[in-house]
């Protein structure tokens, strides 16, 4: 693989007559040598913009780098884009080793700290353009990549219907202005009714975009307390505890974190809700965590991805939710919403979210790429998307008329994180064969994100190889995940010839560590929602900073299915609930995780000692199967081990550890006589009244567990 000059790094757009394409300055080992350039460092887009003379006006420096890369479509203000401030961009900076006090102190002399991870071996920062290079050369780094801004999962149908179904016969709770309608397709009325819970000293923890810092919500969290819909002083139901708000986020958001509060609320209302925002990368995710784990969290639930998570290998969040796992915090986590199913030509009905080969085929290139990279100074050639040996470097997509929305395609392949030999990036050609879309090469890290705004018709994706200065010998596994369930079509359709087509769950929702949950809706409980994250996903290396491989491939995800279409009075304004005014229907697998945390709040409050293996192993065996509709995927992979039930669930948890009874001790019997005497507790030979007193020591003892669990809150 290559290592350009800073000359070359600086003509990194190319223009031809059929389009532009950004070819940057990449690695060709794993661990530069001491006198190699440190921009090789830098993610492909962060190499682009050092080589600029930024603005400090973000507009301004947006379009400084459009006009650089010749395509305006490639770089927005969405999840994919640079997040630009005055400060500078906002990155992820990786080390080999703990970052010292040393290393923060020697990047906050280049840029602004925003986030520390150290035990993630992390730090997220804002940087000038001007000071990327410097950082990248800092002792102990590996890596430097632009921090994304996550998506969630929730609100799925807003671009399928403007209303839903009408309101079930049963009517709202007497102090709820809108009905708990998650309750009965996961059984929990059944489940409070035995054993008489409401999650009462368990404190949830919930991670997501915001909780109240939206402009434009059509409520705030205080009219939702006087609602009954949130806890809080004041809420009509009694539920008084108010929601502990760790982290919030720092500018305006969509408030989901309030509406999965809502949801969680009205299975488990006596949980005590905390909330952390995930922030604007990675390392504020992982610091989300931990700062929820430090004020007590139970269980945490979340519902955002970021588009440079891997697929892989567990990445910084999944080391995050590992990390809560072995702190006995079970993890519940959104499977995403990017499930495909094909409406046009052949590929109808079949899932077409991703496309997947076991090793990359070389073959050459469409003409107008063969063309940029000769005039860009460039070798390559492309990947071969026939299992047949047809020799085709494009898959052919179809893709409806987003209206200005964007379509975005997550490109990665197996070779470890901060150590990849092989260098790809990924190309969207428009029908006329003209460039509409790319990413630069990305160095010694295999993830690429390519972001492009269908108009409507077919769309052919290609990945490029760069063999500058010879092919590497290594031919990794590639995969790419089309995001957004809004795919019509593909040309590659079916899993064959060890090509997998389908799976569109990945990075920490993929994570074994995590309890992953896809969506059936409430109103039909035994449907998948056609849009809800379908497996599995496959970890071949070991979380990082490693880079070595595990010894056998771990597969998984998701677990369970929760339902979604949980009414709140604020949230999804666009999928109002006919017949009932101010009911709005929350959908997407944002909805359906917190709809499943909340029923292990139930279970942690039956069991405080439930493990999260155990809590798992309770929901997996018990849930009821769901019905697959998806054509090609298995029913595991589509909805996991069925949907949630509460009451099964909290009959298949281990009962609370009997402390053992008092050791009878022999003492002398007054009196005359040899009887033998309960010197502990006075009582007599009678075996109902040993058998009372280690019935009320027992519940002495659960009452005492609860007590403790609620005097820490």
């Amino acid at each position: 693989m290559r290592r350009l000059t800073r000359a070359v790094a600086q003509c990194a757009a190319v223009t031809i007559a059929a389009g532009a394409i950004l070819m940057t300055a990449g690695t060709a080992s794993a661990e530069p040598t001491a006198g190699g350039d440190p921009s090789e460092k830098l993610s492909g887009w962060l190499s682009v913009a050092s080589n600029l003379d930024l603005s400090t006006n973000p507009a301004v420096a947006n379009e400084q780098i459009d006009a650089a890369t010749e395509s305006a479509d490639v770089l927005g203000a969405g999840p994919t884009g640079l997040q630009i401030s005055e400060q500078g961009i906002a990155v992820t900076v990786y080390y080999s080793t703990t970052p010292s006090d040393a290393d923060v102190a020697a990047l906050a002399a280049l840029g602004t700290v925003d986030d520390v991870a150290a035990k993630y071996f992390v730090i997220g920062a804002t940087v000038p353009a001007s000071k990327l290079d410097a950082v990248a050369a800092l002792p102990h780094v590996t890596s430097v990549v632009q921090s994304l801004a996550p998506t969630t999962s929730g609100s799925a149908r807003e671009a399928m219907a403007s209303a839903v179904g009408a309101v079930p016969a049963a009517a709202a709770d007497d102090c709820r202005t809108v009905p708990a309608n998650l309750a009965d397709p996961l059984n929990v009325p059944l489940a409070q009714e035995l054993y008489k819970v409401d999650g009462s000293g368990v404190k949830v923890g919930i991670i997501s975009d915001s909780f109240g810092t939206s402009t434009d919500a059509l409520t705030t969290p205080a009219e939702d307390v006087a609602a009954g819909l949130l806890p809080g002083a004041g809420n009509p139901c009694g539920y008084t505890q108010p929601v502990q708000v760790v982290r919030e986020a720092e500018g305006p958001g969509s408030d989901e974190g309030r509406a999965m509060a809502q949801l969680v609320h009205s299975i488990a209302p006596g949980a005590t809700l905390a909330f952390a925002s995930g922030g604007n990368s990675q390392v504020a995710f992982a610091n989300s965590v931990e700062a929820l784990l430090a004020d007590g969290a139970d269980i945490i639930v979340d519902d955002l991805g970021y588009l440079n998570e891997l697929m892989f290998q567990d990445g910084t969040i999944s080391n995050a939710v590992t990390e809560a796992e072995s702190k006995g915090v079970p993890f519940f986590t959104a499977a995403g919403n990017d499930t495909s199913v094909g409406r046009v030509g052949p590929s109808t009905g079949s899932v077409i979210s991703s496309w997947e080969t076991p090793g990359y085929r070389p073959t050459d290139c469409p003409a107008v790429i063969a063309t940029s990279l000769t005039q860009a100074g460039l070798t390559g050639d492309c990947l071969d998307f026939s299992p047949t040996g047809a020799d085709d470097p494009t898959d052919q997509l179809l893709y409806p008329n987003l209206q200005g929305g964007v379509a975005s395609i997550m490109l990665q392949w197996a070779q470890p994180f901060g150590a990849a030999d092989t260098q790809l990036t990924g190309v969207v050609l428009d029908s006329n064969g003209a460039i509409v879309a790319l990413s630069p090469f990305s160095g010694v890290n295999p993830v690429q994100v390519i972001q492009f705004q269908p108009t409507g018709g077919a769309y052919d994706f290609v990945v490029v190889r760069d063999t500058t200065g010879g092919a590497s010998a290594s031919l990794p596994r590639v995969k790419a995940i089309f995001l957004g369930s809004f795919l019509g079509g593909a040309e590659y359709y079916q899993s064959t010839g060890g090509d997998i087509v389908g799976p569109s769950i990945y990075g920490h929702a993929g994570t074994p560590s995590a309890v992953s949950v896809v969506a059936a809706n409430a109103e039909t409980p035994d449907t998948p929602e056609p849009f809800s994250g379908t497996g599995p996903t496959t970890l071949y290396f070991e979380p990082i900073p490693s880079t070595a491989a595990l010894a056998t491939p771990i597969s998984g995800a998701p677990d369970v299915t929760g339902v979604d279409g949980g009414w709140t009075n604020f949230f999804s304004n666009q999928q109002p609930v006919s017949g009932h005014p101010g009911v709005y229907s929350f959908t997407g697998t944002s909805a359906a995780a917190p709809s499943v945390a909340a029923v292990a709040a139930l279970g942690l409050q039956l069991n405080p000692q439930a493990t999260p293996q155990q809590v798992r192993a309770a929901l997996t065996s018990t849930a009821e199967e769901v019905p697959n509709i998806f054509n090609g995927v298995s029913s595991q992979d589509a909805t996991g081990a069925g949907r949630v039930n509460a009451a099964a669930f909290l009959a298949a948890l281990p009962p609370v550890p009997v402390p053992p009874a008092p050791v009878p001790v022999p003492v002398p019997a007054g009196g005359g006589g040899n009887a033998t005497q309960l010197a502990a507790t006075g009582a007599g030979e009678t075996g109902s009244a040993l058998g009372l007193g280690a019935l009320v020591l027992l519940a002495g003892s659960v009452l005492l567990i609860g007590a403790r669990r609620r005097a820490t809150r």
